[in-house]
């Protein structure tokens, strides 16, 4: 049907095709009469005239004229094409009937064919619809409405409810169809819904239609639909998604469109796995080679009960094919839920349960609507084994036509929890869980949960119903382990997994205590160590005493948390064996674990006795200890003052080799030593304590920071200071006797220089320095000549410093200099206890000569 443009004129086609450009085998009509009786001031009456006379035709009319007809029959979209449509078979007779002899496309071969109609409004609204059953019509299309062609706005048909109410009273099973002008998915699924609600309460049981076809207007295609230039993928889309929102409201969706649109507009094929299709082609063969389901044969067909033209259909009906795939989806401990794959076009599914106790399939239930491939069977009982068949029907006013039933399909329904579920520790290492059966099971799967994630993982699975208890050994004693476990069912198509178990939590028994080994010796201890045990008390340690050949009890440790135990007070150099058990508490009795694999080892070697350092330099100390006769060798350490703590720096091989020389060390500095003998014997090696020493390096040499300045009759001598040294000696150098002379001890690490005297060729100058360390004085080595200085600054250190004329603070003050102020020094004198230094002060141009006091400048 073809829809109007308010504000153009357009011209209707037949339900999915044109009865003007497009039929191609309708003949042309000749017009005896003209329209003069037809125009803008026209009424109905009149123009219904000319169409009963069989005298219209629409190419004789202009716009006005046909604006004019649309408004007097209510704006209906197929005004003009059902007026020519009458007109035309009131003219010619040529008419279609139900006797007249038409041939069926080859695929249709077995099939049964049976007859039917599409009306609207356009056929009257008086159908006497008994008549029409009379006639032999089995089912009729009803149109419900449709959408604008120009606006896209919706229109219902004024006849759909009367015509649906009185053709289902008939006996005339009933489909409807929309007239669609959809563009888009969304516009279709919006177009399924308006039409399903129209129909909601009527028992339509023949599909509800998409009449899918273009607008005619002005001698050519035109409309939203056509103007859209839908791709044939876009098209099939829009197509699947109107009869896929049908579907999902339990009816069939189905696509009607002529031959044309079909082949080239449309990936039929597509469609046709999915939905049934509805063929128009007005011939007297049906050629369309895709699968389909009706064909609209003619729209000028003659039914007693309908005074109008009316349009004809076959539809091809035979029973519909098995389901396939029939699987469990889902199940709970009283309802299964079935899925099967899609078999298009039937009216719904029946589902059959076999009944043991009739020894027969029973229905219990149906799904309504050709896409509805799941139905839930509940009310069952839990744990419990059922069989299913599906079949698919079309449902006719004449009796269902039933298909073939689906391959069988067992479900399970999920047992209540394991009940009975226990666990019994049978060993120190293993642990037996039982349960009760379920008699619908196949088996049972057992899961332990992983102690370092918590995942469960699985242990155990079982193959029979009766087979309800496993033994899980090769488990760690004294350990917590927890358990679950669920039944499983397998069925022809798949494996259903009943409810799992709560987790059942158990310890198993201490077992031997494991990992017992000594992991220190002294010299007069020996400390052991094992691993921590589960779900015991404490612990008990044994001593071998090889006087009488028995295990001694040497320790009670009440504490599980403990896992080492130090025996102390032991002779050095002296073998001893150790075994450790557990005990624990059960049922009010205490009991002990086997004890763990015996463990022997030495104590330590005698502690070296003495250290002494043997040298030392500003970078090393070499230290040297007593020997023990039977160590096999000493490990010397360090203290380290970022850790504090002692380290290894090296292991001496030998009991004679009782040195070491410690490198790359500070000057000045107080260091902490250690030294420990060690025994090898049978693989196992003791320590001795360790004994500690203390010693220091000698104070830094001198080298390039030794340097003088010549200030006239006198030298000034300077070196850099050093924070750990007490004090500075300077000795005068004769080289030819290579003897050294005292000439200045200097008390004060904070002073680093001197003015000494000039000397004569072949002397000169040296400095050291020295330290005191526990009570003793350690001089640094002898520096070498200082490195000659060409000037000598300093920096004033603090504010107003006066620069005197003289030394001493009597003397005319010449400037006062302020702190930071450069000076030149070129001499020295000396005014009671202080030195004072003779200074040049240079500002711009001028320069100002004086003395200043000694401990105001930093000489540099």
């Amino acid at each position: 049907m073809i829809i109007r443009k308010f504000t153009r004129i357009i011209l209707g086609a037949a339900l999915g095709i044109s009865v003007f450009a497009f039929a191609g085998n309708v003949p042309e009509t000749a017009y005896a009469a003209d329209m003069s009786d037809i125009s803008v001031t026209s009424t109905r009456e009149d123009v219904q005239q000319v169409v009963d006379d069989g005298n219209f035709h629409y190419t004789e009319l202009d716009g006005t004229e046909i604006d004019h007809i649309y408004e007097l029959y209510n704006n209906d979209p197929e005004t003009i094409k059902q007026l020519q449509r009458q007109s035309d078979y009131n003219a010619t007779g040529d008419i279609a009937t139900l006797s007249a002899r038409y041939t069926h496309s080859s695929m249709f071969d077995g099939y049964k064919v049976i007859k039917g109609i599409d009306v609207s409004e356009w056929n009257g609204d008086n159908i006497n619809w008994k008549k029409v059953k009379a006639a032999g019509i089995s089912y009729a299309f009803i149109r419900v409405g449709g959408r604008y062609y120009g606006s896209g706005k919706y229109f219902i048909d004024s006849t759909y409810k009367d015509n649906i109410k009185n053709a289902l009273n008939a006996g005339v099973d009933v489909g409807v169809y929309f007239y669609s002008q959809a563009i888009s998915t969304s516009e279709a699924k919006t177009e399924a819904k308006y039409t399903t609600d129209l129909i909601s309460g009527y028992n339509i049981t023949y599909p509800v239609v998409m009449d899918y076809e273009y607008a005619w207007e002005d001698g050519g295609l035109s409309g939203r639909l056509y103007n859209a230039h839908l791709s044939k993928s876009a098209a099939t889309n829009v197509i699947k998604a109107f009869c896929a929102a049908v579907e999902s409201k339990g009816y069939v969706g189905m696509i009607y469109a002529s031959k044309t649109v079909i082949t080239d507009d449309m990936n039929a094929s597509s469609i046709a796995q999915s939905y049934p299709i509805w063929n128009a082609q007005y011939n007297d063969t049906d050629t369309l080679t895709v699968k389909h389901s009706y064909w609209q044969y003619s729209d000028v067909g003659k039914v007693s009960g309908i005074s109008n033209a009316t349009d004809m259909n076959f539809r091809y009906v035979k029973s519909p094919a098995a389901p396939s795939s029939l699987t469990q989806s889902a199940c709970t401990d009283s309802t299964i839920t079935l899925t099967w794959t899609k078999i298009p076009e039937v009216y719904a599914y029946q589902i059959v349960r076999y009944d043991s106790s009739e020894d027969k399939y029973v229905s219990v239930g149906t799904a309504k609507g050709a896409g509805t491939t799941t139905f839930t069977d509940k009310n069952l009982q839990d744990g419990k084994k059922y069989t299913y068949k599906v079949r698919g029907y079309y449902k006719l006013s004449s009796g269902a036509i039933y298909g073939t039933y689906s391959a069988e399909c067992t479900g399970i329904t999920i047992a209540d929890t394991i009940e009975n579920f226990a666990a019994t520790v049978t060993a120190p290492t293993s642990v037996k869980l039982s349960w009760s059966p379920i008699p619908a099971a196949t088996g049972y799967r057992v899961y332990r949960s992983n102690g370092s994630s918590g995942s469960y993982e699985t242990i155990a699975t079982t193959n029979s119903p009766d087979d309800c208890d496993v033994t899980d050994s090769q488990l760690n004693p004294g350990t917590k382990y927890n358990y679950k476990v669920r039944a499983y069912t397998t069925t022809d198509t798949n494996t259903i997994w009943h409810v799992l178990s709560d987790a059942k939590t158990i310890t198993t028994d201490p077992g031997e205590v494991t990992g017992l080994k000594i992991t220190s010796a002294y010299t007069s201890s020996l400390t052991l160590k094992w691993n921590k045990q589960e779900n015991v008390d404490g612990y008990i340690v044994y001593v071998w005493e090889p006087s009488n050949a028995t295990w001694t009890r040497l320790a009670k440790i009440s504490s599980k948390s403990t896992d080492t135990y130090t025996h102390k007070g032991l002779p050095h150099s002296t073998e001893y064996s150790y075994t450790v058990c557990a005990y624990y508490k059960k049922n009010g009795t205490y009991h002990y674990t086997e004890t763990a694999s015996a463990v022997s080892g030495f104590t330590g070697p005698a502690v070296p006795s003495q250290i002494a350092t043997a040298s030392r330099t500003a970078k090393s100390v070499t230290i040297r200890w007593t020997q023990i006769s039977d160590a096999t060798g000493y490990t010397v350490y360090k203290y380290n003052t970022s850790s504090k703590s002692f380290e290894q720096v090296a292991r001496i091989s030998g009991s004679s080799n009782r040195t070491y020389t410690f490198t790359g060390l500070k000057a000045g500095t107080e260091y902490k030593f250690g030294v420990r003998a060690y025994t090898e014997r049978n693989g196992f090696t003791g320590f001795s304590d360790r004994k500690d020493f203390s010693s220091c390096t000698l104070p830094a040499t001198f080298t390039s920071s030794f340097k003088y300045t010549p200030l006239g009759s006198q030298r000034f001598l300077q070196w850099s200071k050093l924070s750990y040294a007490d004090g500075y000696i300077v000795y005068k150098y004769d080289q030819k006797a290579n003897k050294y002379t005292r000439v200045k001890k200097i008390t004060s690490n904070k002073t680093n220089f001197c003015f000494v005297p000039n000397l004569r060729r072949g002397y000169g100058y040296r400095v050291l320095a020295y330290m005191k360390y526990n009570g003793k004085i350690y001089y640094g080595a002898m520096s070498n000549a200082p490195v000659k200085n060409t000037s000598l600054t300093g920096t004033i250190t603090d504010s107003s410093v006066n620069l005197r004329a003289k030394a001493g603070t009597n003397s005319r003050v010449v400037r006062t200099l302020a702190r930071g102020s450069k000076v030149k020094i070129s001499g020295y004198a000396k005014s009671g206890r202080y030195i004072w230094y003779k200074v040049t002060y240079t500002r711009g141009s001028r320069k100002y000569t004086g003395y200043i006091r000694s401990d105001f400048i930093r000489v540099k």
